[in-house]
């Protein structure tokens, strides 16, 4: 338990770190934006390749990917009823923003740090089915609804899905791990040191995300997303934690999955489908106070519970 708190408070202090140098301009408003792309395209996929260097295939996992698209679909189908009467930029927020889950910079971190490595396999796994939404696939069908055609861009999404370099680190390594493909351990003594970095990278860029400006007039809005969005992560986690027939730490891994903030491709997306970038911030700076909270909490129980 004193563990996990020490950890925890390690990491608070890497996000308030990270907003502190933000506030006093030691760092830009948009220098997050470099490290995303170090901890998108390097350390994410470098700590992917080391927890499957040492995970042994069991295909009963294999459904957490159909989990990850799965809750994308609640997430997204729930969006879509509830704002059906609202006004087309209020509802272009509402489709883009409720989806998607941000797990390669926030959950998998925790995971990463607090969990064993079947845990961050079947993270990497339900973040597989997540982006294959989250990736092109809910802009795209938001579009759809928000002018009344019918069929995809699947070249678009293809597109998109091609030149993702988490998902084809998950693809690529699930391939691998199916094949009984053995990593050489030069190489994964290689990636290691960038690997560890992945956590402490992705929670100092937390800290550079955060805006904790929030204009009232936009949180109605934003309130409403929220509320669906950790009304489903409270069932969610009880679900996957109680009735998942897996191994703890996978369960415990779920859990926190189901807390993740709002994916950071909602704020790209959503002034593009006519919504307001604001309203998307404001969801987005939000959601991760929320699941700050909510994974202390979960991380301190299940560290109470040995």
């Amino acid at each position: 338990m004193g563990h996990i708190l020490l950890k925890s408070a390690a990491f608070l202090f890497l996000i308030a770190l990270g907003y502190f140098l933000k506030c006093i301009r030691f760092f830009g408003p948009q220098d997050y934006k470099i490290l995303s792309k170090i901890v998108i395209n390097i350390t994410m996929p470098c700590a992917v390749l080391v927890s499957f260097a040492s995970y042994k295939p069991d295909f009963s996992l294999l459904s957490i990917i159909v989990l990850g698209f799965g809750m994308n679909c609640l997430l997204l189908v729930l969006s879509c009823f509830i704002s059906r009467r609202q006004p087309r930029q209020t509802r272009a927020v509402w489709l883009n923003c409720t989806p998607h889950y941000n797990i390669g910079a926030f959950a998998m971190p925790f995971v990463q740090s607090f969990l064993g490595p079947a845990s961050l396999v079947s993270t990497c796994l339900f973040d597989l089915g997540n982006a294959l939404m989250s990736n092109g696939t809910t802009f795209a069908i938001s579009q759809n609804i928000l002018s009344g055609t019918k069929g995809l861009n699947l070249k678009r999404i293809g597109k998109t899905l091609l030149t993702s370099v988490p998902f084809l680190a998950y693809i690529v390594m699930l391939i691998i791990t199916l094949f009984s493909i053995d990593i050489p351990a030069q190489i994964v003594s290689f990636v290691t040191p960038m690997a560890n970095a992945n956590a402490f990278l992705a929670m100092f860029m937390v800290g550079l995300m955060l805006d904790l400006r929030i204009e009232k007039s936009l949180f109605q809005v934003a309130a409403g997303i929220l509320a669906v969005r950790f009304g489903v992560a409270v069932l969610a986690a009880s679900a996957f934690y109680f009735l998942l027939p897996l191994p703890l730490e996978i369960r415990q891994a779920l859990a926190i999955i189901a807390f993740s903030p709002v994916g950071m491709v909602s704020t790209a997306y959503t002034p593009q489908a006519g919504g307001d970038p604001a309203v998307a911030a404001c969801v987005n700076s939000v959601s991760i106070l929320i699941c700050i909270f909510s994974t202390f909490v979960l991380l301190s129980t299940f560290g109470a519970l040995h």
